[in-house]
């Protein structure tokens, strides 16, 4: 079973990142052969500019689009084919001001297209259609964000697990965390080994059909 693992490390060779490392214990847990690695840091990475939008709003309104606006359509489209292709999902990421970096969000804005990741009804109501697809959240971050006194400054998972798993319908969206990496209570070691064994506990029943 393909595995996408889309890693938003600025620095995915950095050998101390814990979020690479993480991704690596992953990685080592895989059948060989069966995962895909995408650095961002690395891609040329679509945003939703105005010539992404221009094109959409030139398709759904049945007008022949520019050279400029097919390109930026066929660009989006390569990415929702690669993630439709790959039936479990992982998105690594450090915790940047509490949500996710930014070419991660360029990423996601990429695979949110009407009539391939979801669909409307004709009550105009969204219904995902990745319904065969799981997720696999890995975030590494500084602080502890899952409990405690910084819990609500959280943002990243609960706009993931609404994106992936309430819009475009993943059946399942779980989560492991390296974190609390700065912290003298816990620090990076600790916060590393902590998320492999995470991974450990979970790597069956997210490879599971």
């Amino acid at each position: 079973m393909k595995v996408l693992i889309i890693n938003a490390h600025p620095d995915p060779h950095s050998a101390t990142s814990a979020t690479n490392r993480v991704v690596k214990h992953l990685l080592d847990k895989l059948p060989v052969g069966s995962a895909e690695v995408v650095n961002l840091a690395e891609t040329d990475i679509q945003p939703l500019n105005k010539t992404a939008l221009d094109g959409f709003a030139a398709a759904m309104n049945q007008q022949q689009p520019t050279a400029e606006q097919s390109a930026s359509l066929a660009r989006l489209s390569a990415t929702v084919a690669q993630l439709k292709s790959a039936p479990r999902l992982v998105l690594a990421y450090p915790f940047y001001n509490f949500s996710i970096p930014a070419r991660l969000k360029d990423w996601l804005d990429n695979i949110v297209i009407p009539g391939e990741t979801f669909k409307y009804d004709e009550n105009g109501n969204p219904h995902g259609l990745m319904g065969t697809h799981k997720a696999l959240i890995l975030q590494g971050s500084g602080s502890v964000y899952s409990s405690g006194p910084m819990a609500s400054m959280e943002h990243s998972v609960p706009y993931l697990k609404t994106l992936l798993g309430g819009f475009l319908g993943f059946a399942d969206v779980d989560v492991v965390r390296a974190e609390g990496t700065q912290q003298q209570i816990i620090g990076l070691e600790a916060a590393v080994q902590k998320a492999c064994a995470d991974i450990d506990a979970k790597i069956d029943g997210f490879m599971k059909a």
